[in-house]
């Protein structure tokens, strides 16, 4: 559930059983970052650069962030990232799906040599979106070894967008997303050793 207020959005969901706003849940991830020494480089789709611009406000988080791939049209996914046109347009899978969130995460790590984890985010926000679709995330996180990868579906909980003027619709919608990436990426920090 989102409730937007004047400063600050919080975010529960009963998968992860917490409250959080961006900000904690970004802080959280920054400290399991410099805790393992990892760098983290970003794939974001429905995102948009979110999860990337979430990080950035955090001092000194260069050390650890090494960007973001905003791929959010399909040709952009194939072109800079070299996702398969064939993949994207199979009525099967499709853009919003496990599988191209997990060849984003594959694709960014080999692009960026100093990150040693890649996560990718991939949905439909709305409005407009097919049902089958409609509010569903896929993330994908994976380490540069390839021996630690996970995926991760969710439906979000914020309602769809009435219709394409409803923007705090779509905010709230958005805000979640970047929330599931930060969190996903967290807790799948959690199997690293520390430094």
């Amino acid at each position: 559930m989102v409730r937007a207020g004047p400063h600050q959005t919080h975010w529960s969901s009963p998968n992860i059983g917490m409250e959080s706003t961006t900000t904690e849940l970004a802080l959280a991830l920054k400290a399991s970052l410099q805790r393992t020494g990892q760098r983290l480089v970003l794939a974001e789709s429905c995102t948009a650069g979110r999860v990337a611009a979430t990080l950035a406000m955090l001092p000194g988080i260069s050390q650890w962030l090494c960007g973001s791939f905003v791929i959010y049209r399909n040709d952009s996914k194939a072109r800079w990232l070299g996702i398969a046109p064939e993949l994207l347009s199979d009525p099967e899978i499709g853009p919003v799906s496990d599988r191209v969130s997990r060849e984003l995460a594959t694709a960014i790590l080999q692009r960026t040599p100093e990150a040693g984890i890649g996560l990718a985010i991939t949905g439909d926000i709305g409005p407009g979106a097919a049902a089958e679709t409609d509010g569903k995330v896929f993330c994908a996180v994976r380490s540069k070894d390839g021996n630690v990868t996970q995926e991760r579906t969710w439906q979000l909980s914020c309602p769809p967008p009435a219709n394409n003027d409803d923007l705090p619709g779509r905010l709230a919608r958005l805000e979640e997303a970047t929330q599931v990436a930060l969190h996903f990426a967290n807790q799948f920090l959690q199997n690293f050793p520390s430094l």
